[in-house]
């Protein structure tokens, strides 16, 4: 697919939009990362908006009360991209505000910096009525009760945003027992776990199998057989599952993973628009991004015939 940059700026200005206004709430605490960030954002925006509208109407007739977006490692809920030094909303807030007809009716943050979990619950209390959040400011990997606790209670349907940035966080035993209840989940595939498995201290393989479970740690032959055997293990019990890479545009590369949860028998009806989704983004890459960013900002003219004039 080529690329398309008028549907990567009509996707990103709202997020753009929604960074400034947070920025505006302790703008000296955030995340810095790269431009390329901003195509998983796309991805739960995108998603979060689609979700939101189609579960609301099935709730009732599928057994559920509540609809809940839960972020296993939050972050402060802004986002500074290095190369532009744009603001753009995290991934909470992005749940927050993407849904245009009805709301999550809860969201549950967990995020061990002290700092950021601060930041991030004054952001939501921005945005959020007090009894419809909270921001638990400790380890996702202590919380896995926490988090089942909250979706037994409210006999919810979820979406849950799995955000690894390096080999600690969320390990396979409680992402096991995520994955037994019913809810979407996008994951990122763990960062520096294959420079971890090449490393091949005495310590890496074990540290290796908590993220992935012993079955994927101790029977893949090298790094390249990790993700596969990953995928895999998920589409056991989410066979209806999208991964879609996310490019730099300067080499680096990682997979974020959707996985649907099923309400029918069937492949869902809007499951088509989310490989439609999986095109867009693997045809756009981070350069593509500072391109759109710069031009928000106002350091490149506006589209002309669907390029970029320079």
């Amino acid at each position: 697919m080529a690329k398309d940059l008028p549907w990567l700026e009509s996707n990103l200005e709202p997020i753009w939009t929604w960074g400034k206004r947070t920025a505006k709430t302790w703008s000296h605490i955030y995340n810095p990362f790269g431009p390329w960030t901003c195509l998983k954002l796309i991805a739960l925006k995108f998603h979060s908006d689609l979700y939101t509208t189609i579960m609301n109407k099935q709730m009732g007739r599928l057994g559920f009360d509540s609809i809940v977006y839960v972020d296993v490692l939050a972050g402060s809920g802004l986002n500074q991209i290095r190369d532009t030094g744009s603001w753009v909303a995290g991934s909470s807030v992005v749940a927050c505000l993407a849904p245009r007809k009805k709301k999550y009716d809860y969201i549950l943050a967990i995020e061990n910096d002290a700092n950021y979990s601060s930041a991030l619950a004054k952001r939501l209390g921005n945005l959020r009525e007090p009894d419809t959040y909270d921001v638990v400011p400790y380890d996702a990997t202590m919380h896995i009760d926490t988090i089942e606790n909250l979706l037994q209670k409210r006999r919810a349907h979820y979406v849950a945003f799995v955000d690894y940035e390096g080999m600690s966080g969320f390990p396979w035993v409680n992402m096991e027992k995520l994955l037994g209840h019913r809810g979407d989940l996008f994951i990122t595939f763990i960062p520096n776990i294959g420079r971890v498995w090449d490393r091949n201290w005495e310590k890496d393989r074990p540290a290796v199998a908590e993220l992935v479970g012993e079955d994927v740690a101790y029977s893949v032959e090298d790094r390249e057989g990790l993700f596969p055997a990953y995928l895999q293990k998920i589409k056991r019990s989410r066979p209806y599952t999208v991964d879609i890479k996310i490019r730099s545009g300067s080499g680096y590369q990682y997979m974020l993973i959707f996985a649907a949860g099923q309400t029918t028998k069937s492949k869902p009806k809007w499951f088509g628009a989310v490989e439609t989704l999986k095109e867009k983004l693997e045809s756009l890459d981070g350069d593509d991004v500072v391109q759109v960013l710069e031009y928000f900002e106002g350091r490149r003219p506006k589209l002309t015939n669907g390029r970029w004039r320079f």
